[in-house]
């Protein structure tokens, strides 16, 4: 816990330092000093802060060290001390009006395996196409939008420790955006916030970092997707505190670089190697077997040898 003095001289420091605002219910509203989206809360009451477009989300202590790039936790009681309090107002809150809200399968949700129609069997068949197993999809909670808003989608959940926190789309028929996801809104959290399948960092020892659901699941339940080539402040330290010892970066062919640096940021943490995909291909394109032989022939990387990698890419654009 915070005590009110360092309340009042964190409530200046964000402020004064960071440009930020009263905004409303003790929250304060600025840029993200972690994307520069002007999407960054901070509520001193509560002890919290989050960017509702990055993920980023640290407490407040670390906020100021990671602004500040300071090495020690006791510096910010010096950056702090310089400044004079200033006072604010701590309003009654209700917790339960800052927590994620709870997740719901959109209207016209259907399971995979459910339903005789054209949509029902069209999105079996894109599925199949893609190499997938439709009753390992069906437990997995894949289903497909009947109505509206995700109609002619396939619709992916999110869970986290068995409850559903999220869900993604794909467009397998008709027209309109590829990707058609819930806003940040419905659940107050956007997908940079959340991993998919993230139970398997907590259930295996060894564990694959990629891109998309549909790698995630080629590769099988030790996989975890993040949703783009670059990790959210939040989705990086899920990892790093996760008991998952070895983690296999397998992103696509052209995050190569994005890739390495993941690596440097893990391998204080984790021990780690990094797959290389066929030029132009992801793993769904070459299959589960041969994605693991690409794994198996990759090997776990020592900070010298990882240095080499990234200078050889550097002049070379390759790997």
């Amino acid at each position: 816990m915070i005590n009110k003095q360092i309340k009042e001289k964190l409530n200046t420091y964000f402020i004064q330092k960071l440009g930020m605002y009263e905004y409303r219910n003790g929250w304060l509203k600025g840029d993200c000093p972690d994307c520069g989206e002007h999407k960054f809360g901070v509520h001193l009451g509560m002890e919290r802060s989050n960017c509702f477009k990055c993920g980023y989300q640290p407490r407040l202590m670390q906020l100021v060290i990671d602004v500040e790039k300071l090495k020690e936790y006791r510096m910010v009681y010096e950056v702090l001390n310089d400044l004079s309090g200033t006072k604010y107002h701590e309003e009654e809150y209700d917790r339960n009006d800052y927590v994620f809200k709870d997740a719901v399968l959109p209207e016209g949700y259907r399971n995979i395996k459910d339903g005789k129609s054209v949509i029902a069997k069209a999105a079996r068949r894109y599925l199949r196409k893609r190499g997938f197993d439709i009753d390992e999809l069906s437990q997995a909670g894949f289903g497909y939008g009947t109505c509206e808003k995700y109609f002619g989608y396939i619709i992916i959940p999110y869970y986290d420790n068995n409850k559903l926190i999220y869900f993604t789309t794909r467009l397998y028929i008709g027209s309109g955006p590829k990707f058609n996801n819930p806003p940040i809104e419905d659940f107050n959290v956007g997908k940079s916030s959340v991993i998919y399948n993230k139970d398997a960092l907590y259930m295996y020892d060894r564990t694959f970092v990629v891109e998309s659901v549909t790698n995630s699941r080629t590769l099988g339940d030790n996989a975890i997707a993040v949703g783009g080539k670059k990790l959210s402040s939040y989705q990086l330290n899920e990892i790093i505190k996760s008991p998952c010892t070895k983690i296999i970066i397998g992103l696509d062919r052209d995050a190569i670089e994005q890739a390495i640096d993941l690596a440097f940021e893990l391998i204080d943490y984790k021990k780690v190697k990094i797959m290389v995909m066929p030029e132009g291909k992801d793993i769904n394109d070459v299959g589960k077997a041969r994605a693991i032989n690409i794994s198996h022939k990759a090997h776990y990387l020592t900070y010298a040898k990882l240095q080499r990698i990234k200078n050889k890419f550097k002049n070379e654009n390759t790997i």
